[in-house]
């Protein structure tokens, strides 16, 4: 191997290197975990002062609105049934409710209290029409008045 080919595999290596260095860079940094209350709340000190997120179900009779001040104090819990504190300011989503799944994302203050910034409620994949009380043909026909 002469020393023009070795200069160019050596350059073509350390690009290949750089764009590799960069891409797990950018994708660490992006990357953000769902962790679940029993994972929180059997370790809280490993994330304190850290924004995380939880995954979870909102508990039965757990929901407190306080539409002056625009906060939502909830409970969810997962399978395990450990149950985490949660404190939410902004506006209650339409489709939040109790045992309905949410993520939180935010801080935990404390050993069991979670103080959010972002409130995502999920919902069914499931999209269906409207139920019509009806026959089809006598619905179209309403429709073409």
């Amino acid at each position: 191997m002469n020393k023009k080919s070795l200069k160019f595999l050596i350059g073509g290596v350390l690009i290949v290197a750089v764009i590799v260095g960069i891409f797990v860079s950018v994708s660490s940094e992006n990357m953000t975990y769902y962790y679940t209350p029993t994972e929180i709340l059997t370790h809280p000190e490993k994330y304190a002062d850290k924004r995380i997120r939880v995954m979870g179900l909102v508990e039965h009779d757990s929901i407190q609105w306080f539409s002056k001040e625009t906060k939502l104090i909830f409970k969810i819990s997962d399978e395990e049934d450990q149950i985490l504190n949660v404190e939410y300011h902004g506006a209650r989503p339409d489709m939040f409710r109790e045992g309905q799944g949410v993520v939180v994302e935010g801080k935990l203050q404390g050993n069991s209290h979670l103080a959010a910034t972002v409130l995502l409620v999920k919902h069914s994949e499931e999209y269906k029409a409207a139920e019509h009380s009806e026959s089809k043909d006598s619905y179209i026909k309403t429709m073409d008045l």
